[in-house]
């Protein structure tokens, strides 16, 4: 690829690794809210007889919401694995560039003697 278009992939590979890591930030903050409310439902369910239908009803949204948790932190990991995957090949790309300004560089001043 010439300098420009691989300049133009490196743009790209930035925007997408801080889309990224974004997405996973807004995850995080899910997962802290469902933490959050997590612990407000057991607390609620505490003040039942295990028994009763508030506590089962409380239960049954625990584990909705730690579902919910379980989803969100299998989605993390998709994010994870894609943002290790974009690093590399920003990583590749800016060594192809570097590469290419040397060699470039390199032939400019072989000719200049």
């Amino acid at each position: 690829m010439g300098f420009a278009a691989n300049q133009a992939r490196v743009m790209m590979l930035i925007a997408r690794k801080s889309d990224l890591e974004l997405d996973a930030q807004m995850i995080s903050q899910k997962r802290m809210y469902l933490a959050q409310m997590t612990s407000i439902m057991l607390g609620h369910q505490m003040r039942w007889d295990p028994e009763s239908a508030v506590a089962k009803h409380i239960e049954a949204r625990i584990n909705q919401l730690q579902q919910a948790d379980k989803m969100l932190e299998m989605r993390l990991q998709q994010i994870t694995s894609q943002r290790q995957a974009v690093t590399q090949e920003l990583e590749d790309v800016k060594k192809t560039v570097s590469n290419n300004i040397r060699t470039s560089f390199g032939i400019l001043n072989q000719g200049g003697r």
